[in-house]
């Protein structure tokens, strides 16, 4: 497994204020921040667009199995995307997660909000 997930979700600030979640694996952290900066630079090239990301320290997973569950949300009072991110044990588990999040609203004052699954697996090496 790479020793770090960068975690990318950016968002236009529209009426709907989608946001989108992807995540690649990332060899050191300067590669991590590098990238997340430049990731950050190319979303919010045009007003109205935010971007935000965080690099995961796969180490803690290491010989797990499971899920990488990420919640992302936009505060009303500052247009600021937040990351959120945790281990899970199973992929359903995870899903059952992100849909019962949606369903409480876990994030009082977040004008949007979106969550994804990504299989471990799938950052080995």
């Amino acid at each position: 497994m790479s020793p770090l997930i960068l975690i990318v979700a950016s968002t236009h600030l529209s009426v709907l204020a989608t946001i989108n979640i992807v995540a690649r694996p990332s060899e050191t952290l300067d590669e991590c921040r590098r990238i997340g900066e430049l990731a950050i630079k190319a979303a919010t090239v045009k007003p109205g667009y935010s971007a935000s990301y965080a690099c995961h320290d796969a180490t803690l997973q290491r010989g797990l199995s499971g899920a990488l569950g990420v919640i992302a949300y936009v505060q009303q009072e500052d247009s600021k995307i937040t990351i959120l991110e945790g281990h899970m044990a199973t992929m359903s588990e995870c899903k059952v997660a992100g849909m019962a999040a949606a369903a409480s609203k876990v994030v009082p004052g977040a004008m949007s909000w979106a969550w994804a699954c990504y299989d471990l697996d799938r950052f080995q090496q």
